[in-house]
């Protein structure tokens, strides 16, 4: 799994050169938008692992798997249900979001991954869906570590030994959003990052470890954006 954002307030000069290289300019203003304005929560219903079925019809993503299998982005989730029992679950679209409401540990609650399968998928408890117009994939790196949004769940996520965080909780939370264009190119650079630092076919362990470094940097530059006074 990439490294955790370290993203700072300094200066989003990458973020400049991407604005302009598709077309729109000088990048002067990036807006703050609450989830809530962004997109549209919904949240999962049970479904408990007996469910689980080689054999069934309609890909399942279960909240525990989205920190302990998955990275940021899932096209074929690693369980399936049958029929009957996905039309008692909540339904994933290509693009929206699910997110682990419920973990152990704070590090693991709001773990987002991207479902990006061309066929519906369900999810059940612990988890929610956030149903949007944004790039998935920007959202998901932005999710997974963008420093202040951290600080954000950090603050408003409860309990001591099971963590929460509720859907009305996340709806408050404030994230940078570029727009689509710009979006796009940055999920595009990052992209090429995480694919080298994750094929480890792709080169020998000091050359990954060097990718690594390099790609949390530039992970640092374009997802860099002045807040709100």
């Amino acid at each position: 799994m990439p490294a955790c954002l370290i993203i700072d307030s300094k200066y989003f000069t990458v973020l400049k050169e991407a604005a302009a290289i598709v077309g729109i300019g000088l990048f002067n203003k990036v807006e703050w938008k609450t989830l809530g304005e962004i997109g549209n929560f919904e949240n999962g219903t049970g479904m408990p692992k007996t469910f689980f079925d080689k054999d069934g019809e309609i890909g399942a993503i279960h909240y525990g798997h989205i920190y302990t299998k998955y990275n940021l982005f899932v096209e074929k989730p690693i369980v399936k249900v049958n029929l009957d029992n996905a039309r008692k679950l909540k339904k994933v679209q290509k693009g929206n979001l699910v997110i682990a409401k419920t973990s152990e540990n704070m590090d693991d609650v709001m773990k987002t991954i991207a479902y990006l399968g061309k066929d519906e998928a369900v999810t059940g408890g612990h988890s929610a869906i956030f149903k949007h117009q944004e790039n998935p994939k920007y959202l998901s790196y932005i999710f997974n570590g963008y420093t202040e949004l951290i600080k954000q769940k950090n603050k408003l996520a409860k309990g001591v030994k099971v963590i929460e965080l509720s859907v009305s909780d996340m709806e408050k939370m404030k994230i940078p959003l570029p727009s689509l264009k710009v979006q796009n190119y940055i999920v595009s650079i990052l992209d090429k990052f995480d694919t080298l630092i994750n094929d480890l076919t792709k080169g020998l362990p000091k050359e990954i470890e060097l990718r690594q470094k390099q790609y949390e940097y530039y992970r640092e530059k374009l997802l860099d954006f002045p807040k709100n006074n």
